[in-house]
């Protein structure tokens, strides 16, 4: 069966801290999974073995940097390049060297391989979706209509507050040309989060891993089925879940065919196709400035 995963941390670079800081270890045990030979070996080929036994022909990688885990997005985009048909990589704005970071951002979004970019307010640092920090880089994902992948959950902020939904929408109101996708769905607050996707047409909702074995699973079936089925996108969040067991507990859902097709690929699939687009416009605006 044809999927995107959304959401592949593979081991590489400081992603292999994930590891060594049992960060994997510990949410293998919660959902009760074992660590697939990609994870024992930390090996890319393997995980790609996998990745063909699951189905999934392409994975997103968003970039991380934090005391616990600094990944470069260089790394990230090396990995890109050797495997252009299996990843496409979602590199990191760092809010804390902001315009150091936009710059980055900048040339790997037009000249490089990267068709979105990913942030993550309150992990490796204090800071909310909403800070000022953020806003060069929203101003221009919204004048380039480029996908932003935002991690959001309980998990990555130091107090809940930080990730109620309404800052995550305030957010999408106010650059409303730039597709934002909640990583982890908002969970613990996955049924507010339904209520902002549904009304705010820039949102999407990537549970990852707490669409298996979590509370609220059930709601995020019933979304992908029914009311969210175009707004929804799959994703392992591996490490932390082998790809097979992920995907194969999605086919337990037995979602109808087409909410199936749209939660495994196809909403994954129009996204990106609709960044490779306006990456060309970019592309071919900035050949324009340089003739």
């Amino acid at each position: 069966m044809k999927c995107i995963d959304f959401r592949i941390r593979p081991l590489v670079d400081g992603y292999r801290a994930m590891v060594a800081n049992k960060t994997t270890e510990k949410f293998l045990n919660a959902f009760r999974c074992s660590p697939p030979a990609s994870v024992k070996e930390q090996s890319v080929e393997l995980l790609l073995r996998e990745m063909d036994e699951a189905g999934v022909d392409l994975a997103v990688v968003p970039g991380r940097q934090s005391q616990m885990t600094n990944v470069s997005n260089e790394a990230l985009v090396r990995l890109a390049e050797r495997y252009p048909e299996r990843f496409s990589v979602f590199p990191l704005f760092n809010p804390l060297k902001a315009q150091e970071s936009l710059q980055e951002i900048i040339r790997l979004t037009k000249e490089g391989p990267c068709l979105g970019v990913s942030i993550e307010p309150g992990f490796g640092n204090d800071l909310r979706f909403d800070a000022v920090q953020y806003q060069p880089l929203y101003e221009y994902m919204n004048e380039s209509h480029l996908p932003l992948l935002a991690t959001f959950s309980g998990s990555i902020a130091p107090v809940l507050d930080a990730s109620l939904p309404g800052c995550f929408q305030a957010v999408a109101k106010q650059y409303p040309n730039m597709p934002m996708i909640a990583g982890h769905g908002g969970w613990p607050w996955f049924r507010e989060m339904c209520c902002v996707a549904f009304f705010t047409p820039n949102v999407f909702l990537l549970p990852d891993l707490y669409s298996m074995h979590c509370p609220g699973e059930e709601d995020i079936r019933l979304a992908a089925n029914y009311m969210l089925r175009e707004k929804m996108l799959f994703g392992s969040s591996y490490p932390l879940l082998p790809v097979k067991e992920a995907v194969r507990h999605v086919e337990g859902w037995e979602l109808f065919a087409d909410s199936r097709d749209l939660f495994l690929y196809k909403n994954a699939e129009n996204i990106l196709n609709t960044a490779r687009k306006n990456k060309t416009s970019l592309q071919n605006a900035l050949s324009c400035e340089i003739m």
